[in-house]
């Protein structure tokens, strides 16, 4: 068993092991050639999607136009 930080990871670290996982589909489609890439066999929820940052940078003005900025790109 394994946890990683971010999906990102995942599919290099099955590739070079006897792992399998369940990730987003569109991580892996250019992975067919390292990986054996199935559809997974029962109904699986969305997740979540969050941002975090630490607390020093809470108030830095770039910081909080970045997370603006991505906050409304995602619910435009």
């Amino acid at each position: 068993m394994l946890s990683a930080a971010s999906f990102l990871f995942i599919p290099e670290i099955v590739s070079h092991s006897d792992f399998v996982a369940l990730v987003p589909e569109r991580l892996v489609r250019d992975r067919a050639d390292k990986l054996k890439v199935m559809d997974c066999p029962f109904p699986v929820e969305g997740f979540a999607v969050g941002m975090v940052w630490h607390e020093r940078g809470h108030g830095h003005s770039g910081q909080r136009w970045i997370r603006e900025a991505l906050v409304s790109v995602i619910n435009a």
